[in-house]
């Protein structure tokens, strides 16, 4: 049921016609709508591989995320897609 409330959260928080700016959510929320471990979740974050946002300037950061933009950058990661993190295996291309 709470996987579903996150479906619905980041399906409408796309939605232009909404009067509200997307709220923020912390790691644990994405971590669960991605089905790993926040501590995974922080480690790809930190590299760059998801959309988030820092808060602070020093080395223990706090990390901010909208589950539209996760959403649309897992998309963007299909099995047989042609972006960046496409590499070959086999006849096939796979994101890593």
């Amino acid at each position: 049921m709470e996987t579903q409330n996150l479906r619905d959260t980041a399906s409408m928080a796309g939605d232009s016609r909404s009067q509200e700016p997307e709220r923020f959510v912390d790691s644990v929320v994405v971590a669960e709508f991605l089905s790993i471990t926040p501590r995974q979740l922080l480690v790809m974050a930190r590299k760059g591989a998801l959309p988030a946002y820092p808060l602070g300037s020093g080395q223990r950061r706090v990390w901010r995320f909208r589950l539209s933009e996760i959403a649309k950058a897992m998309e963007q990661r299909l099995v047989g897609g042609n972006g960046p993190n496409a590499v070959a295996i086999g006849t096939r291309r796979v994101n890593r």
